[in-house]
C-alpha cells in the first residue's frame, strides 16, 4: 500500500476518498511491485471517476496477467510518448541518456518532454546516465510491436533481434 501511495499521491498514506477502489487496484497488481508502482503512476492527479474508469479496465478480463496490467499504462500514453517507449524497448534501453536524446531529437520527437512522462509512469528511470527499462516492460513494448502481425517481421514498425533482421532482409531480396 506504502508503494502504492508513493506513486499513486506522492504521499505515504492513502487519501480517504479513495481507500476502496486503491485496495480494489491494488488486488489486481497482485502485490507486484512493478505493476503497483506503474499503476499508481499512472493514476497520479486523476480524480476519482478516472480511478473507476482504470478499475473498470482491470476488471473488464478477471483473468488478466501483469502484461495486460502494465499495458493500461501504455494504452494512456499520448503517441509521441507511445513511439519513444516503444524505441526504448526496443533499441535504447541501457544506453546513455544524452545518446538516447540525440535519437529521438531525429526521430521527431521532444525527448526532454517524453522522457519525462515515461519516468513520471515509472516506465523507465535513469541510472548512472543511462535510460533503463524493467525487463517487463522491455517485453511488452515488444509484444505490443509484433502483435497486429506476429509472425511477419517485415510488417512490424521495429526490428531488435538480428534473426528477424536478417529474415527481413532476404525476403525483400527474394522479392
Amino acid at each position: 500500500m506504502q508503494l502504492f501511495c508513493r506513486n499513486a499521491f506522492k504521499v505515504n498514506h492513502i487519501l480517504s476518498d479513495y481507500e476502496k477502489l486503491a485496495r480494489d487496484i491494488l488486488s489486481h497488481a497482485q502485490g507486484h511491485s512493478l505493476a503497483i508502482e506503474v499503476i499508481g503512476s499512472s493514476l497520479f492527479g486523476r480524480n476519482v471517476s478516472q480511478w473507476r474508469s482504470a478499475l473498470d479496465k482491470l476488471r473488464y478480463n478477471k483473468s488478466r496477467d501483469i502484461m495486460d496490467v502494465l499495458r493500461i499504462s501504455f494504452d494512456q500514453l499520448e503517441e509521441e510518448d507511445k513511439e519513444i517507449f516503444l524505441d526504448i524497448a526496443c533499441f535504447l534501453h541501457g544506453l546513455h541518456e544524452d545518446y538516447v536524446k540525440d535519437v529521438l531529437n531525429i526521430r521527431g520527437f521532444h525527448p526532454e518532454c517524453g522522457l519525462q512522462v515515461l519516468v513520471n509512469k515509472s516506465l523507465i528511470r535513469y541510472e548512472h546516465g543511462e535510460i533503463c527499462m524493467h525487463s517487463l516492460l522491455r517485453d511488452l513494448g515488444r509484444c505490443i510491436v509484433r502483435e497486429k502481425f506476429p509472425k511477419e517481421p517485415i510488417k512490424w514498425s521495429r526490428l531488435w533481434d538480428e534473426e528477424d533482421f536478417h529474415k527481413v532482409m532476404l525476403d525483400n531480396q527474394v522479392n
